[in-house]
């Protein structure tokens, strides 16, 4: 092959590469509009049927399911008594909340036994769930159906869930982390499913990050975007994924994710699925998947499902460097879910998941952030040799960048139509102007390190949990005044 003839395939080979990859983003687009219109529908049912009057006759049923609550804490000191002042004043007839200390060094423990009167329990274990942290002390509050387990830590967040989930005694059970609140009537509202429909097996609930809220007794009183650029854009993230995303593929009976920060399960099913997977980076999405796997191939009639009303408000990072970290281990955590989970794709025995949900988590968030860095490079190379006109690639980047503005006003709008969280002004306006920063300024960064751990996923890198440094909450002790 002479030069000029290498020349000219190498042309070609940019040209069809190009062509491919456009191809490619647009049948991304189609994907994320049809997941948008079925969340923007499923979200309209759930509020024509949700009301004050069915949470009331939930509240008072004597056939309303208990449920335990799993908190797994590791060094939220600053936050953990918020966590269970909330829970303790959840509106629910019958709740066990069960905290694990996992190995805390920065007196976790201690501070929520000043806060709340404890004293020592031998209590023994109910489900034998396979726990690898030694226990080395528990501790029942004294005025409320609540224990206080310190063990010793594994680095894994499942392994402390799967020790308090040896001692939950009721029929559901509830995941959120040691950092989070939920709103009173929040677990009434996941719960509701359950009630509904028996073939329910797992409800998950909305996410919201509470940087930026403020508490009066616990819960939140008030809610302000934030002024950090990384924390609002993760505030624009969790809407996105939340209200539109997991609203979507719950309308398709495709869910893949129930966020470990705020999900219900059958107890039993838990147990019988032996707890979560300690060995993974996305245990909640593991748990997800191996629960799909197990009715369907038992053939049991099952569902799981999103709903967009109950809300928990979760500490999420104010740095990029902790923005960095969890994104490179969400990322490396989907690439191991995903390699484990193929034999479930494309095979019709597993429905929409393996049909639809699995082959586009594959497609587009596992390699969409690699595919747009190469994108991006040939676009350049092929504009640089003249292949492409500069205006045809600008044009392109200019419809890229609109669709990626509209995406996220569409989710403020949802938002907006949905809950009073964000309503004020001030607030509006943080979100608008972020909507039109991050694709900017967030969008390269957040590939890379998503890259970089789809490679460690690839590479079968050893994983781990890092620590994330808590603010806390800004509380009040009543409106107006400082605690």
């Amino acid at each position: 092959m002479t030069l000029v003839e290498l020349a000219d395939w190498l042309s070609a080979s940019l040209v069809v590469i190009t062509i491919a990859f456009g191809v490619y983003f647009a049948v991304y687009q189609l994907f994320y509009v049809t997941i948008v219109i079925r969340a923007i529908g499923a979200i309209a049912d759930e509020r024509r049927w949700a009301s004050d009057e069915l949470l009331s006759g939930t509240f008072a049923s004597p056939l309303t399911p208990g449920v335990s609550v799993l908190v797994p804490a590791h060094n939220e000191s600053a936050g953990s008594v918020a966590c269970v002042e909330s829970l303790l004043r959840l509106q629910y007839p019958q709740v066990q909340i069960i905290v694990v200390d996992d190995g805390s060094t920065d007196g976790t423990s201690e501070v929520l036994r000043e806060a709340f009167s404890m004293t020592p329990s031998d209590e023994r274990p109910i489900s034998p769930v396979p726990v690898s942290g030694t226990i080395e002390s528990i501790h029942r509050f004294d005025h409320h159906d609540a224990l206080l387990i310190r063990k010793a830590s594994v680095g894994r967040r499942a392994d402390a869930v799967n020790a308090a989930l040896q001692f939950a005694r009721h029929e559901l059970v509830c995941m959120i982390d040691g950092d989070s609140i939920l709103s009173p009537t929040a677990l009434l509202r996941v719960v509701q499913p359950f009630i509904d429909d028996p073939t329910v097996v797992a409800s998950g609930g909305i996410v919201r990050p509470a940087n930026g809220a403020v508490l009066i007794e616990a819960e939140v009183d008030r809610v302000e975007v934030p002024k950090s650029l990384i924390e609002r854009i993760q505030v624009l993230e969790y809407l996105r994924a939340f209200l539109v995303g997991r609203a979507g593929w719950s309308a398709i009976k495709g869910l893949l994710i129930i966020s470990g920060a705020f999900g219900v399960f059958r107890r039993d099913t838990l147990v019988e699925l032996g707890g979560l997977d300690a060995a993974s980076l996305a245990e909640d999405a593991e748990l997800v998947v191996a629960a799909h796997r197990h009715h369907r191939t038992e053939r049991e009639p099952y569902r799981i499902v999103f709903v967009a009303d109950p809300v928990c408000w979760t500490e999420v990072p104010a740095s990029w460097s902790a923005v960095a970290r969890q994104r490179k281990r969400w990322s490396q955590g989907l690439g191991e879910l995903l390699r484990g989970a193929r034999d479930m794709m494309l095979r019709p025995r597993y429905g929409a998941l393996g049909m639809v949900t699995l082959p586009y988590f594959w497609l587009f968030e596992q390699w969409g952030a690699p595919l747009v860095i190469v994108a991006m490079a040939v676009a350049a190379l092929a504009g640089a040799l003249g292949l492409i006109p500069w205006f045809a690639i600008g044009l392109a980047l200019v419809i890229s960048y609109l669709i990626a503005v509209a995406t996220s006003l569409l989710a403020v709008a949802i938002e907006l139509g949905a809950t009073p969280d964000y309503r004020t002004g001030r607030s509006m306006r943080r979100l608008i102007l972020t909507a039109f920063l991050e694709p900017i300024l967030f969008y390269l960064p957040h590939a890379i390190w998503r890259t970089v751990g789809l490679v460690r996923a690839i590479r079968s890198t050893p994983s781990e949990w890092g620590a994330q440094q808590r603010a806390g909450f800004v509380q009040r002790a009543t409106h107006g005044q400082a605690a």
